[in-house]
């Protein structure tokens, strides 16, 4: 997805946020839009970090032709755009915790759910690693079992050569 539209996905979460807590809903109803943000917000955030780190995009193939629907200023500018109004949301969440509807649980229930989103978010990058490192290793692994196999039969075929050679030769019956 594009930025223009993962960030009107987040805009309108975060508005339904906005529009629950004027209602007066209950707090169950408050979080269930928090994680509809929370969701969408988590997806353009691994856009931008994408758009911003070269070895996360996707390469296309050798003999596929490039081509691009936007300028390269109107991509930075959608990207620019998406991370201001990342921060805006998150300080009026951050708000929501201190002064809002959920201040209830007040800067150490924010504190406690940045933990916890620091949290999640390590397990899953080094669950990325793990897989990388375990798919290197069976790739290498395999190159090897291959390479092995291949010895071994060019050691029989080299050991029967020898011996079909020496029963030619007279010297073995």
């Amino acid at each position: 997805m594009d930025p223009v539209t993962l960030l009107a996905a987040t805009t309108a979460a975060f508005n339904g946020i906005k529009k629950a807590i004027a209602v007066g809903r209950e707090v169950q109803d408050i979080f269930g839009q928090l994680n509809k943000w929370a969701d969408s917000a988590g997806q353009l955030q691994d856009f931008i970090n994408k758009s911003r780190d070269p070895n996360q995009q996707k390469k296309p193939g050798i003999f596929q032709k490039i081509g691009f629907t936007k300028s390269d200023t109107a991509e930075a500018m959608d990207i620019y755009v998406a991370q201001q109004k990342l921060r805006e949301m998150e300080a009026d969440i951050q708000h929501m915790f201190y002064y809002g509807a959920l201040q209830h649980l007040g800067q150490e229930g924010y504190r406690e759910f940045i933990a916890i989103r620091k949290k999640v978010r390590e397990e899953r990058e080094r669950a990325v690693r793990d897989q990388v490192i375990r798919r290197k290793k069976f790739v290498e692994n395999a190159f090897w079992g291959i390479m092995l196999v291949i010895a071994l039969t060019v050691a029989i075929k080299f050991f029967i050569w020898f011996y079909e050679y020496g029963k030619e030769a007279g010297k073995w019956n």
